[in-house]
């Protein structure tokens, strides 16, 4: 199993959480998505998952992200 920590930037509130889990799990190969509030994130798959892979599934959220 493949996990990747990184953290999203621009969350506002509690549906800007769930609305970047959504839109990770969408990847392929993705198995379990952990997102704080605080916008801290564990990412676990069963392939390696790429940063540019991230960044475009949250930015189609309105978020960015940086690497921890």
């Amino acid at each position: 199993m493949n996990e990747i920590k990184f953290k999203v930037n621009g969350f506002h509130c509690e549906s800007c959480v769930k609305l970047a889990t959504m839109k990770i799990k969408k990847i392929a190969g993705v198995e379990n998505v952990d997102i704080k509030n605080s916008g801290e994130a564990v990412v676990q798959a069963d392939r390696e998952i790429s940063l540019e892979e991230l960044s475009e599934a949250v930015a189609s959220a309105g978020h960015t992200i940086s690497k921890n």
